[in-house]
C-alpha cells in the first residue's frame, strides 16, 4: 500500500508539470499578441499557487519527524510549521490572491522564502549528522 506521501508526491509532481507546460505555452503564445496570455497566466497562477499546499504537507510531516526523531532544533521544527501554515493559508486563498491584487499574495512568497531557508539548515543538519555504523551487506 502506497504512503500518504508518496500519493502526495505524485500530486505534486503533475501540478508542478502542469506549471511548466503553461509556461511553456505562455512563451510560444507571447509572440502571437494573442488574448489566451490572460487566460494562462490565469491558470498558472492558481495551479502555482495551489501547489503550496503538497509543499505545506511536506514541510509538515518533515518537520514534525526531524523533531520526533531528533534530526532538527526546535525553532527549527517551529518555523518549517509557520511556513507550512502560510503555504496552506495562501492556498485556501487562491482563488482571491488571483483575481485581486493585494498583500495576501505576500503569504505564499513569505512561506516559500522561509520554505527556502528550512530545507537550507535541513540539508546542513542532514550532512553534520554523525554517520551511524556501517550494515553490512
Amino acid at each position: 500500500m502506497p504512503s500518504a506521501f508518496a500519493a502526495t508526491r505524485g500530486r505534486s509532481d503533475a501540478v508542478f508539470t502542469g506549471v511548466v507546460a503553461i509556461r511553456l505555452a505562455l512563451a510560444s503564445t507571447a509572440a502571437d499578441g494573442a488574448g489566451a496570455d490572460t487566460s494562462l497566466w490565469a491558470l498558472h497562477d492558481a495551479l502555482f499557487t495551489l501547489n503550496g499546499t503538497f509543499l505545506a504537507i511536506a514541510l509538515l510531516g518533515l518537520s514534525v519527524g526531524g523533531l520526533r526523531g531528533g534530526l532538527i532544533r526546535p525553532w527549527h521544527g517551529r518555523w518549517g510549521l509557520v511556513a507550512a501554515a502560510l503555504l496552506f493559508g495562501s492556498a485556501v486563498l487562491a482563488p482571491r490572491v488571483v483575481d485581486h491584487a493585494g498583500p495576501l499574495g505576500l503569504l505564499g512568497l513569505a512561506g516559500w522564502l522561509m520554505w527556502v531557508v528550512w530545507i537550507s539548515v535541513y540539508g546542513v543538519a542532514l550532512m553534520r549528522r554523525a554517520p551511524q555504523s556501517p550494515t553490512g551487506r
